[in-house]
Formats: C-alpha cells, structure tokens, sequence
C-alpha cells in the first residue's frame, strides 16, 4: 500500500468548560457598537430575559461588555446557538487582528479574512499596484469529529492600484480631452468599473489613528451623496476583471476558462501560505486567549472510491474481439473509441481566414495520416472521413465574418445523405477579452447549427505556436542525443486527439463509457452559468445520462424557473420510461446545495407520475473547494491521491479528482486541482443513506468526471455539471437566447 498522511486545514479547538455571560436588549443604542441579531442568531433560552420576543424582533447585544440596561444571559458555547457563538468568535479575531493595523474585512458569508501586504521576495511584485495575500479564518463546527474548530484558508492573491481613485480619473480625463469624440460605452469608461476600494481614514486625537476599510465604490458614492466626507485621495481600486481589462492585465476570467490556475501546483503554495500564518498569527498566546487551538492541523483516515472506479471501455482489440480497458483515456482512446458515430459518409470541410488558407494543408495531412501517437481521425471516429470538395470557405474580413460566410453556406449545395461537419481555424479565441471578438465564435456557431452542421474550434495562433514548439524541441534531441531529459516533440499530437474525441461525440459516437455493468438508473444534471456580458444567469437543466455515462438529452432555461426545473426532470424521467422502463433511482447532481422550495417542487411534480422509485440529490459544488482542502504531507507535492474522499460529517465529503493514481502512474500529474465538495440527501427517505448508497453516490461523481469527452485529461467536475454548464454559457450569445431547432437537444454540438 502507498504511504499517506491526510491532514485538513483545520485547526481544532475546545469551548469553554465554564458559562460566559452576554448582554442582550431590544433597542439599539446610539454612539455604542452593538452586533444586529435576527431570530436565527437568539440565543436558545432567549425567553428567559424576553418572554415575549418573537421572530419578527431584533435583538442587539454587545457580547461579554457590560451596559447598562442590558439583560445579562448566561451562555454555554457547547449547548447554544452555534451561530451566536460563531459572531462571537468572528468579532474577537476582527478586533485581534485590527487592533495590528491589519486590514480585515467580512467575506461574502461573513467570516474574517485578512489582507497582508505581499513580501517583495514572493516574485509577486506588479508595478502599479501592492499585491496582497488573502486568508480567512472561519469558526466551523466538525459534526464528524464532534469539535468546533478554525478552518484556515488561503484565498490567492489580491491587486491594488497604488493610484487613487482620484488620481486614476484625474489622469484619465486628462488623456480623454475632446468631448465631442466618439461616446464611451460604459465599459470603457473607467468610472464604470470600479468595483470593490479600499478606502483609508484617519482621524486625528491625540496621534493620528489610521482605519482600512474594504467597500463597494458605488456604496461609497452613497455616503458622499448623503453629505458624508469622503477623500477619494485615500480611495485606491481593487483591481478585479473588468478593471484588469482595461489596465491590460490578463483577466482571472481567462484564467478560469484555460484551466491555468490548475496547471500550477497550488498545493504546495497553500500549505506553506497557511503554515506561515499560523505560525505568526494563530500558534501566538495571544490568539489562544480567544480561542485556543492545537498546534497541529487536524490529520484523518479517508475513504478511497473503487478502483473498478477509475476503469474506462474503449474500442474492442483485434485480437482478442473484447473492449480495451484503460486507466487512461489518453492512451485507452488509441485502440478506437467505444462507439463510431450515427454516420457512415462524413465530410469534412474547413471555414478560414484568407491570412491562414495554407494551414489547411497541413492540419488535413494530420487528420488524415497521423502526427505522432495521433494515429489520424478515422482511427479515433472507427469509421473513414472524407472531404467535401468545393465546400470549404475562405473569408477575408477578420473583424465580421459571418456575412461572408452566410452567404457561401447559402451558395452550397447539400447532400442528404451527407453529414458535414465544418472544423473552424478562427483567428480570434472565444476568450478574447473584446466582447465583439468572442461574439463571432458563438455566432458562427449558431450559423453552422441552423444548417444542421455541428462544428470544431481550432485557433490557429495555438496551433501555429505548438506546432513550432514541437519542432524546436524535435531540433534540439536531435542536436543533444546525449541529454539527460528530452524535449517533448509532440505536444499537439494531445491537442489533435482531443479534437477527435471531441468529433466522435459531436457526430453521436462514444469515444469511451464507464466501465460498469448497465442498470436501471437515470441521472440528471443541473448546471448554470454567470454571464458577465449580459449580466444574465441561465440553467442548464435536465441533461440526462444512465448509469454508463450515456448521453440521453437536455433541456435549459432561465435563472429561477424551478417549475421548469422540475419539469424538464420529470420529462428526463418519462423519456426514460418509454424508452426502457421505470428506472430504479433518479439521481441528481446539483451545481450548489438545493434550496428547499426547489425540492418540494421536485417531489412534488415527480409524485404525478405515480412512480415509487427513491430520489437521491447529490449537491456538486461549481467551484472547487477552497475553504476545506485536504492535502498529504507524505508526497512533496501535497496533493492526495485521485478518489479519495473526507467525510466532513452530515453527509458532506470532500472528493479529490485528479491524476495522481495509486498504481501504473507512469503518466506525469498534469494538473492540481482542489477538491469537490458534496452534500448527498435522499428527501424521499432519508434511512435510505446507508454507507454503502453513500460511497456508490460518491463512487459515480467520481465516474463521471472520467467520461469528459472534450479532452482526455481527467476533470476535477463531472459532466453532469460541466455539460450544463457550457450549454449555459453559450445559449445568450445565440439569437434570442435560443438554440436552433435544426440540431435538436439530444447532441453533444457544444464540446
């Protein structure tokens, strides 16, 4: 067995044994800080000293400090109101840590976290702006321990404009003196962008004091409207996306869709980040006054995922007449995929800018015959491609191409029996930080459905410089056949097989499926987008698989239409019905935890069906996990190993998805992404989650972030999130917030 050693970011801690006394009242006073408390943070014996208090009152205290006309109540940390307890605590590492100079201010859940300037010697400096590191520390209540504890996280980074606020409009303005050019849109005018400020008082006494405050600029603007003062010269931006946009930086948005974040290994990074402030901070005496943790961060047993888990089905073996079976897609996937496509005669054809008309060439020659361990297209689709002749486009305007393009679609003529399929070598990335750039992938896109065409993305300037980089390490082993370490020469051949898994899909085939027997089971995923762009959030619900990761079909819609929610789901249910019978379960994978009115309204459109089968909702953070994380101190890399999970207690797990395998790992760790965290309920019987449903539910999210068929790389999601998702983020740019009838809602068009 390979050694570990698990341990969380959690430092534990005992209540005190004795009784504290609060002060409590049902008035607010002026001139003296008192904390607001609604009826979720009373105390539990509350009636004690307001008999008569009801949900709808507001009740202040002023914790341990004594004042006059305040009710004193005795309040045992270990029995009461946890909430109550946990204000408690947040206010006193506040004043702890501002009681330093040290800027701390409520994250968006109202735990602490501390902004420290960023040493010089972190590599971190950015001229302009004082980088800073963010920690939060949230007071957290262990229900599979039984202990309270301090849960010490690492938020990355932070920039601030060294300039202020006024100084930055000040400079703008004067750079932007002719008032009769052309209007700004609001995204270009700097005063539109700021977001979030940190805002610096002083006061002069006796000396003068200095007060750091994190507010939203536009509540600043509030306050000088109300005949405040406010010296926008002590105002500097945090600069956050859009800002970034207009300064030049290269936006964290970008970042996310890259999967640059996870390239790197924030493990190590992290460990040593909360290790150093923990010894500086937290392990001080003074601390332990307030709360008293242990020196050491909480090491724990986890619960490992099958390894029949981890196992995938490819393309049958010539020899032996039975499917691969393969760990890893990137080599499984050279044996032919699982399932060829709906289609016998594919043609390809090509949609290019006049700059890039000779790269076609090339691309074609790898598509056909291979480049490297990429043993050509067909090998991956299991049938042969040909090209359309005379079909491929050619345009010239870079900044517009869809007219041009329209009207040669228009100026084919299509064969019925044909599946065409169009591979797109775009000048511009979808993730061009203009908004007019990105809007063309999208549309044209929407133009391809309408002809029933389903589509490849390749951006060329990639390509271009892959192709180059592959070349210059080929030149280099052949020049230093005596190196130690060679270069990889075939770093595209990863990209083409990506691109043909992703073709195979598009056109209905199965490039790989879990390997499982086939039962019963129909599982449903919820996902849903933010759009920055239209400031819109959508829904992509009821995409719906078996138990093998097959691929039923979709539905989507807008934010909050649960009705529709629930319906889709029930239709996914009906579907399934007819075209098999009753499954046994439905199971649910949700993007966050499902509200209770979202359940009801489920259960209660599922129940019309007369069908008596269980429920079981599975909540899939979108995010990775960044408060809780484990880590294994016995790998110089931190990272745990893949399947792995933590049981956080009432019913919440901590999966860890990644490429770091127990056995035949001869494959390099491409990634280091954090965990997922899970919250599984069963709202039709709860008795029903016995450890055995519990770690199967777990086993298949594992699965499915195995069946990703846009790359062969593991994902730290699984697609029933991730598919949602990119339908979600697509679906706005489309005419009408609609997807074209002509693909229908049972492909996979969008990977």
């Amino acid at each position: 067995m390979p050694s570990e050693n698990l341990f969380l970011n959690t430092l534990a801690f005992k209540f005190p044994k004795h009784s504290v006394t609060f002060y409590f009242s049902l008035a607010d006073r002026k001139n003296v800080k008192l904390t607001k408390l609604n009826h979720q943070l009373f105390p539990t014996r509350v009636k004690e000293i307001f008999p008569d208090i009801n949900n709808r009152q507001t009740l202040y205290t002023s914790f341990t400090r004594p004042i006059d006309g305040f009710k004193p109540l005795q309040i045992s940390f270990a029995d009461d109101n946890f909430a109550l307890v946990k204000r408690y605590y947040n206010r006193e590492i506040k004043h702890y840590f501002t009681r330093r100079n040290i800027l701390v201010e409520p994250n968006f859940v109202n735990d602490n976290q501390i902004w420290l300037r960023a040493s010089h010697n972190s590599g971190n400096r950015i001229k302009g702006c004082t980088v800073f590191d963010r920690f939060t520390l949230k007071v957290n209540f262990n229900h599979f321990l039984g202990t309270p504890e301090i849960v010490l996280s690492y938020d990355r980074q932070a920039k601030v404009l060294n300039k202020s606020v006024a100084a930055f409009l000040s400079e703008y303005e004067a750079a932007n003196d002719d008032i009769f050019s052309e209007p700004d849109t609001p995204a270009q005018n700097p005063a539109n962008l700021l977001n979030r400020v940190v805002y610096i008082q002083y006061f002069h006494n006796d000396k003068i004091k200095r007060k750091q405050h994190i507010l939203k600029y536009k509540k600043l603007c509030e306050l000088t409207e109300q005949g405040q003062q406010v010296n926008y010269n002590n105002v500097f931006p945090i600069i956050q996306n859009k800002l970034a946009s207009f300064l030049g930086h290269f936006g964290e948005q970008e970042q996310q869709h890259t999967n640059y974040s996870t390239k790197k290994n924030r493990y190590t990074k992290y460990v040593s980040k909360i290790i150093e402030f923990k010894d500086r901070f937290i392990a001080s005496e003074e601390f332990k006054k307030i709360i008293p943790v242990v020196d050491n961060f909480t090491h724990l047993q986890a619960g490992k995922t099958n390894e029949e888990s981890k196992q995938l089905l490819f393309g049958k073996s010539p020899c032996s007449g039975k499917n691969t079976i393969s760990l890893f897609p990137q080599r499984g996937i050279n044996a032919g995929p699982f399932s060829q496509p709906h289609y016998n005669n594919i043609q390809l054809f090509f949609i290019v800018s006049a700059a890039h008309k000779q790269h076609t060439a090339t691309l074609l020659d790898m598509l056909r015959n291979g480049y490297y361990h990429f043993k050509g297209l067909s090998k991956y689709l299991g049938v042969q491609f040909t090209t359309a002749r005379g079909f491929s486009i050619v345009f010239n305007d870079t900044n517009n191409p869809i007219p041009e393009i329209e009207e040669k679609l228009i100026s084919r003529s299509f064969d019925n029996g044909t599946k065409y399929f169009a591979i797109y070598l775009t000048p511009i990335s979808k993730y061009s930080p203009q908004k007019e750039q990105r809007i063309i992938y999208y549309r044209l896109k929407e133009l391809l459905l309408k002809w029933n065409i389903s589509s490849q993305c390749i951006e060329t300037h990639k390509m271009l410089r892959m192709l180059e980089d592959d070349r210059k390490a080929a030149q280099y082993n052949l020049m230093h056949p005596q190196a130690k370490f060679k270069k990889s020469e075939s770093n595209f051949a990863y990209t083409l097989q990506n691109i043909a898994i992703a073709i195979n899909a598009k056109l209905g085939g199965i490039p790989w499926r879990i390997a499982v027997p086939k039962y019963r089971e129909l599982i449903v995923g919820v996902g849903a987008f933010k759009h920055y762009d239209t400031n819109t959030q959508y829904i992509s619900s009821a995409f719906s698989f078996d138990n093998t990761g097959a691929f039923n079909s979709f539905e989507y819609f807008q934010k909050d239409e649960i009705k529709e929610l629930a319906g889709s789901i029930k239709d996914a249910v009906i579907q399934y019905k007819n075209a098999i019978q009753t499954p046994n379960r439905l199971i649910i994978h949700y993007y966050k935890e499902m509200r209770e009115d979202e359940v009801e309204m489920i259960e209660e459109t599922l129940s019309k069906l007369n069908l008596d089968i269980p429920v079981f909702i599975v909540s899939i953070n979108k995010t990775e996990s960044e408060d809780i994380i484990v880590f294994d101190d016995d790998f110089a890399e931190k990272m745990p190993y893949s399947g792995r999970y933590i049981n956080l207690g009432n019913n919440t797990f901590l999966l860890c998805n990644n490429t770091r395998y127990e056995v035949d790992n001869s494959l390099r760790i491409d990634s280091y992404p954090f965990p997922v965290k899970l919250k599984i309920k069963c709202p039709t019987d709860p008795a029903l989650l016995d450890q055995n449903t519990v770690k199967g539910l777990i086993d298949q999210v594992y699965q499915f972030s195995r069946i990703y068929w846009k790359s062969v790389k593991q994902q730290n999601l699984p697609i029933t999130i991730k598919y949602p998702e990119m339908v979600a983020s697509m679906a706005p740019y489309f005419s009408n917030g609609t997807i074209p009838a002509t693909i229908g809602k049972d492909n996979l068009w969008f990977l």
